[in-house]
């Protein structure tokens, strides 16, 4: 893999190094789209940059050009959004950025149910149950991630980082009625003796 899909920056061989994050972690937000990429002047396939990743990594080189951190910069881009950004940390070193900084979608869920029990005789009753689950039908999104894992924990590098398009049961790939997916209705009839 080449550019910026695949970063090892540290020169470790993890391939899930931690990048340098400047700015307000608000200014980070889950989209369908993800968080805007700006490639470097080595990435072919997005050669526009962004001036503020330049200008930071231009300092942590201590204003000299061609530094590790305009080298990985220059190779692997950045992502920015308002007045934040996310810039690779320098050739050889370890990123800066703390675990759990960016806040994924909120979750809002209403459910509601109505039922109805007729007695038949002494041992005998039916029940109608009627169920309406997420009955606002209000979008919900599973939290944005990496490489495997949450953004912020793991490697932005790869395409995609801070997308947001998946609802939480089909992320887990688990379809189960009530856990994230759109409205559904769900009618029971039980027989009680």
């Amino acid at each position: 893999m080449e550019g910026h899909r695949c970063t090892d920056v540290s020169l470790t061989g993890e391939f899930a190094d931690r990048w340098n994050f400047f700015g307000n972690p608000s200014d980070f937000k889950p989209s369908v789209n993800g968080i805007p990429f700006f490639g470097g002047s080595g990435d072919s396939t997005n050669p526009t940059s962004n001036s503020s990743c330049n200008a930071q990594a231009l300092a942590l080189d201590g204003g000299t050009p061609g530094g590790p951190a305009s080298s990985a910069l220059a190779k692997f881009g950045c992502y920015a959004s308002g007045n934040s950004f996310l810039i690779p940390p320098g050739f050889g070193t370890f990123g800066t950025m703390r675990r759990n900084i960016f806040r994924g979608p909120g979750y809002r869920n209403m459910d509601f149910s109505v039922l109805k029990t007729w007695q038949v005789g002494e041992r005998l009753g039916i029940q109608f149950r009627a169920e309406l689950f997420n009955v606002l039908n209000h979008p919900n999104f599973t939290n944005p991630y990496g490489v495997g894992g949450q953004l912020g924990n793991v490697d932005p590098s790869v395409g995609g980082f801070g997308a947001s398009s998946a609802t939480p049961d089909v992320a887990a790939a688990n379809p189960v009625i009530g856990s994230g997916g759109p409205r559904a209705i769900q009618l029971g009839l039980k027989l009680k003796f």
